[in-house]
């Protein structure tokens, strides 16, 4: 302890030194020699060694990451001497560095941004200010070196591999294009470095094929009864209903008799009637024997004047008698037997087929029918038999259902390419029968205050009766029909910016971009107008790869949104 404290003693760095040193042989003792210490401390050792390589290189490769497609594009590690780091491909089949491999004129070649140097509109903007940059087909509005229905030689045409499928995917509603003329999207290639860095980067490949395609409308549909074939009958007087021969949903014809009514009017009626024309008989009798005095001045011509009057208007009188019964639902006859009895004045103005049910004794003279207005079935009936019945109150409807109104609910803004004949198809809700065809033969001029939308009203076919009025559906307004249109799977249409897209693979590896004129889609194609032709192959699946490649050369041509 004594020695300790002189060593304490000597000085500050002196104490710190002997501290030290004693630290180490106590961990000396503990270790159990310097041997086993070394080894105690040997991860450590290798921790620094590790780091040491890791910084030797990082300096010697700048310290650049490797990029995913040198690691995981190709099966084969490459040449160092033939590979290009700058666009992760072969360097002996780079295009961009040797635009020759692809046929272009390597002289004339921005290699800054992989398109000719007399079309580069970075390098040279005072193109954009001449109008339209490079080519461009006005008749058909895509690039004239992509135009396949000027050139139809351009088509690079293959087989798809065994192996190519995939889900499908529907693009969302693509933007209306900004300026394509002055875009120059269509010179970009886009390169791999292997068929297997196609795979491996989950692009798939389909074929461009020809089949019928339609360009139609969808809206919201309901079916109504034709209102041309739909009637709802009622008594024409007030009155008690004596009769009812006719259920709901019995077909019937026109002029059928629904029902029998006693009205105390018709009865009425039936007596002025007779009374008008007993007394025109009376006056025409009248007449005649004046006419046969005349001569022996026993009559006057005055006499003869007043009679005439008197016989015209008793034939006035019994004309709207007759009228009136004709109004009524009953057809009377122009002449009545001289003395008519009572049964012939029960049944003045029944139709026959009604004078056959009705006993011999018993009907009221106040009975008035009920007729069908036209063939059809009863879907509705108000009526029982001696219920009290109210003028122009609707007793039974009839409707013929062999043809139906269906009315659709379409947007306003494609309004404008609906016409009046166009097919429509119409396919009801909850129904195993299959799509129902009709035609356009109605299209509203006002738009729906809540909803916006604008009527449309087409006849569909219903003979076979499945169709039932009320029907919820979606109804198709085909506004054009195409047989053999060239369509591409929907996944294989991008939009960059401008312009709809397509890739079309010249080789396993390298895919051109192609402008495209869109036509008419459906759940799994769409139709392309210009662009591409029957046979050759496209990218859908995983297209959005290439296209997010394109995006990366920043031609500033217009092909960005705002």
């Amino acid at each position: 302890m004594s020695t300790e404290r002189n060593d304490l003693s000597n000085g500050p760095g002196h104490g710190q030194a002997d501290r030290a040193v004693a630290v180490r042989k106590s961990m000396l003792r503990r270790a159990g020699g310097p041997v086993p210490f070394i080894l105690h401390s040997f991860p450590t050792l290798l921790v620094l060694v590790a780091l040491g390589g890791v910084a030797k290189w990082g300096h010697h490769n700048g310290w650049r990451a490797p990029k995913f497609t040198s690691l995981f594009g190709a099966t084969v590690q490459p040449d160092n001497e033939d590979w290009c780091l700058e666009h992760n491909v072969p360097e002996s089949r780079c295009i961009k560095c040797h635009p020759e491999l692809a046929g272009d004129n390597a002289a004339d070649w921005c290699k800054e941004h992989g398109v000719a140097e007399s079309r580069c509109t970075v390098c040279h903007p005072e193109i954009l200010t001449k109008g339209i940059a490079g080519d461009w087909c006005k008749e058909h509005g895509v690039p004239e070196s992509g135009c396949t229905l000027c050139h139809s030689e351009i088509a690079v045409k293959g087989n798809l591999p065994q192996s190519e499928s995939g889900p499908r995917i529907v693009p969302p509603e693509s933007k209306p294009p900004k300026d394509p003329s002055t875009c120059q999207t269509h010179a970009l290639r886009v390169q791999f470095a292997s068929a297997e860095s196609v795979k491996k980067a989950g692009v798939q490949l389909g074929q461009v094929i020809e089949r019928p395609m339609e360009n139609a409308i969808v809206g919201n549909a309901e079916t109504q009864y034709d209102q041309t074939r739909l009637a709802q009958v009622a008594s024409r007087l007030p009155g008690v209903v004596w009769r009812v021969d006719k259920q709901i949903g019995e077909a019937v014809h026109q002029d059928d008799v629904l029902a029998l009514i006693d009205a105390a009017e018709v009865g009425r009626t039936k007596a002025e009637l007779l009374t008008a024309m007993a007394r025109r008989d009376v006056r025409t009798q009248v007449v005649l024997r004046i006419k046969e005095l005349l001569p022996h001045k026993i009559s006057t011509v005055a006499e003869l004047q007043e009679a005439e009057a008197s016989l015209r208007e008793a034939e006035i009188r019994a004309f709207n008698a007759r009228q009136a019964l004709i109004n009524f639902g009953l057809t009377a006859s122009t002449e009545l037997p001289t003395r008519p009895n009572e049964r012939e004045l029960q049944l003045l103005g029944l139709p026959e087929s009604v004078k056959k049910t009705l006993d011999s004794g018993g009907p009221s003279a106040n009975l008035v029918p009920l007729l069908a207005p036209l063939d059809g079935i009863i879907i509705e009936r108000k009526v029982v038999a001696g219920a009290i019945v109210e003028a122009s109150v609707p007793l039974f409807t009839i409707t013929d259902p062999r043809r139906m109104w269906l009315l659709i609910d379409l947007p306003q803004k494609q309004i404008g390419r609906v016409a009046v004949g166009q097919a429509v198809q119409f396919q009801p809700e909850r129904s195993d029968s299959g799509n129902v065809r009709g035609t356009v033969t109605w299209i509203s001029t006002q738009v729906d205050d809540q909803t916006r939308t604008v009527k449309v009203r087409a006849e569909v076919d219903n003979t076979n009766g499945q169709l039932l009025a009320s029907t919820f559906g979606r109804a198709r307004v085909i506004v054009r029909e195409a047989q053999n249109a060239i369509a591409v799977p929907n996944e294989a249409i991008q939009w960059e910016g401008c312009c709809h897209i397509v890739f079309v693979r010249l080789s396993d590896e390298i895919f051109q971009t192609r402008k495209v004129q869109l036509g008419a889609r459906d759940s799994h194609y769409t139709e392309i107008i210009v662009g591409v032709l029957p046979g050759e192959i496209v990218a859908t699946a995983g297209s959005h790869v290439l296209k997010s490649e394109i995006l990366k050369s920043n031609l500033g041509a217009g092909c960005t949104d705002d």
